[in-house]
């Protein structure tokens, strides 16, 4: 296989541009976030557009994490020291970012408690700074609970399931094979629009090409794919 990156377009696209309206205009209200189930590609996206936008941070939480070891990880993105105090957490982080605006993205951010949500929200508040929260269902439902938190919300983007689109572009960067429509329906059928089950059929379909000696996908293979 070429790559193992799937990135969905239509998602990577409206991802791009929330990143871009929270840094063009300051209203008061720069926090946003991103909410999907597992497997549809949030995280590859976000990684992808911190690595093509110096403008981001990329942070992934660990749920054990008290809100001062996250102020330390987000001083340490972005200034590469980790200080003890929250204060001197605080101060550093306005410190940079009244120098640059950047959009600070906390992947994974539904495992938050939320005292870790408010202590953001305050951050949010001193810094007038976007931030970007990403994570699965739970984390709307988190930020439902207290208007004090969906207030600073600007927007919520919902990622999609993959498409057979989305399919048909994958089989032929990564591994080289065009595949006929109906190949790609049934595939999509299969991976229920989950990016880590498309990708999975994908290496199957390789390594059976290879046993068998195909220089092409078949319906046939594609019907083993399909049934494991």
């Amino acid at each position: 296989m070429k790559s193992n990156i799937f990135i969905q377009t239509v998602n990577y696209q409206r991802l791009t541009a929330m990143c871009d309206d929270l840094l063009s205009v300051a209203l008061g209200v720069e926090m946003a976030a991103v909410v999907a189930p597992a497997g549809r590609g949030k995280t590859i996206a976000a990684e992808r557009l911190f690595s093509q936008n110096p403008q981001t941070v990329y942070i992934l939480y660990q749920e054990d994490w008290s809100y001062t070891a996250l102020l330390r990880e987000i001083v340490f993105r972005l200034c590469g020291t980790r200080p003890r105090s929250r204060e001197r957490c605080v101060e550093m982080i306005q410190n940079d970012l009244a120098t640059k605006r950047r959009v600070i993205m906390i992947d994974e951010a539904d495992r938050m408690n939320l005292k870790c949500l408010n202590v953001i929200r305050n951050l949010h508040d001193i810094c007038k700074n976007p931030i970007m929260l990403i994570g699965e269902e739970d984390l709307k439902a988190k930020l439902m609970r207290e208007r004090r938190l969906t207030s600073r919300v600007r927007s919520v983007l919902d990622f999609e399931p993959a498409t057979q689109a989305d399919i048909t572009v994958f089989y032929m960067q990564a591994i080289g094979q065009r595949i006929t429509p109906e190949q790609t329906s049934k595939l999509l059928r299969h991976s229920h629009g989950d990016f880590r089950n498309i990708l999975t059929d994908a290496l199957s379909a390789e390594r059976k090409m290879k046993a068998s000696g195909l220089t092409a996908i078949t319906d046939k293979l594609v019907d083993e794919v399909i049934k494991g």
